[in-house]
């Protein structure tokens, strides 16, 4: 079964089922027969039962494999306007501001904002729902003005890393373009192997914008560079779903920090590394995703 990201699938409960330093998740079924987990602590307040079917938006596929779904959220939708209540204004370690506002589950949510604003008497504010991810809304201010870079995609920019800051339970890494201006956030869970330091430049290639017209970028990786090719450890030969959301052959590899990462095999060469019990295979870097290394297998 082919799963495309952005799409909505029904799934139904099958169980709950509490893993060791994992906590409760939710076994969903398929009609395909292909099952999943849904880890449940983002969504008690959602009320879901067992023999419940429910509505999931596949929302990404890492590169081994592995497929993270959101259910559909029960009172808002996403691209709609709703009405939030205030809490405040939240001044960051990096100087950037965030209003705190709370949504019907009673959730705290930041809202980075980009430009200056000002608390109303007015206990209500009209947001916007751009995503919904674990369960809280990703929110923006309606008709703000963003500041969009002249950059493209794949262009390099020098950037400073200026502060570790929490947003929304989440530690990022804030950079800081040439002017101070903030330009990028980068979760600290996936580059802290990359020994990233506060006040030290780094070159990193642009992969887009979000919402709010941050740059979504890959820093330099210390250990890899796009186009090279390069020895890793096989961990597995395995059928998985790559990025585009195919069920592949191939073999999960790992790294030089023990990150696993899917390489996509022929069926010969599949065959191959099987019957020589294989321990190593040459790959060609051909991009990054969140510090992790995008590979393709070097025939020569």
């Amino acid at each position: 079964m082919k799963f495309q990201v952005g799409e909505w699938y029904f799934f139904t409960i099958e169980n709950i089922l509490k893993f060791p330093e994992k906590g409760e998740h939710y076994i969903l079924k398929h009609e395909s027969g292909r099952k999943m987990l849904l880890n449940a602590i983002y969504y008690v307040k959602y009320n879901f039962v067992i023999g419940q079917t429910i509505e999931c938006r596949v929302d990404k596929v890492s590169c081994t494999g592995q497929v993270f779904l959101e259910p559909r959220h029960p009172m808002y939708c996403e691209g709609s306007i709703y009405h939030f209540m205030q809490l405040g204004i939240k001044k960051n370690i990096d100087k950037s501001l965030s209003l705190l506002v709370k949504d019907t589950f009673e959730n705290e949510i930041e809202v980075y904002l980009s430009q200056p604003y000002e608390l109303t008497d007015d206990e209500i504010v009209s947001l916007k729902v751009e995503k919904i991810k674990k369960g809280c809304p990703i929110l923006t201010l309606p008709n703000a003005k963003e500041f969009f870079y002249n950059s493209k995609h794949s262009d390099i920019i020098t950037l400073k890393v200026i502060a570790l800051v929490a947003v929304n339970s989440e530690e990022y890494f804030s950079l800081a373009d040439s002017n101070g201006r903030i330009a990028s956030r980068l979760k600290v869970k996936h580059y802290s192997h990359y020994g990233l330091k506060i006040g030290h430049y780094y070159q990193c290639r642009i992969n887009g914008f979000n919402h709010n017209g941050l740059m979504l970028v890959e820093p330099e990786n210390p250990w890899y560079k796009i186009g090279e090719s390069y020895i890793f450890k096989i961990n597995s030969v395995e059928n998985f779903i790559n990025l585009e959301g195919e069920e592949v052959q191939g073999a999960i590899v790992l790294d030089k920090t023990k990150n696993k990462c899917g390489v996509v095999l022929s069926a010969e060469q599949e065959q191959r590394m099987k019957k020589e019990n294989q321990t190593k295979v040459k790959c060609k870097v051909i991009g990054f995703r969140k510090g992790r290394p995008q590979l393709e297998i070097d025939l020569y």
